[in-house]
């Protein structure tokens, strides 16, 4: 995930200006300043939170409570819905403190 969110800000970060990067779709003034800050806070917050799903379900492991198949439903569960609910939560935070 981390390697992707880089390849893209890579990419909109080199892209010209005027005719318009991959994200910003020629909106540079008003869409670059919000979309690196966007894209970055949501890479970090989904790596929290599967790191925090990881770990909770490793202690539910450890505890007897899930075996393997559960453990890898969960993590697989937050990894789906994780991904559009973290850049909606990283987008609300940045327009938020904008």
């Amino acid at each position: 995930m981390a390697v992707a969110a880089a390849a893209v800000l890579a990419l909109e970060l080199t892209a010209p200006c005027p005719p318009g990067g991959p994200l910003s779709l020629g909106q540079c003034a008003a869409a670059r300043p919000v979309t690196v800050p966007v894209i970055g806070l949501g890479t970090i917050l989904y790596i929290a939170g599967l790191s925090a799903v990881l770990a909770w379900v490793s202690r539910l492991r450890a505890r007897r409570i899930a075996d393997a198949r559960a453990a890898r439903d969960w993590y697989l569960l937050a990894a789906v819905i994780g991904l559009p609910a973290c850049l909606l939560l990283a987008f609300t935070i940045v327009s938020a403190l904008r």
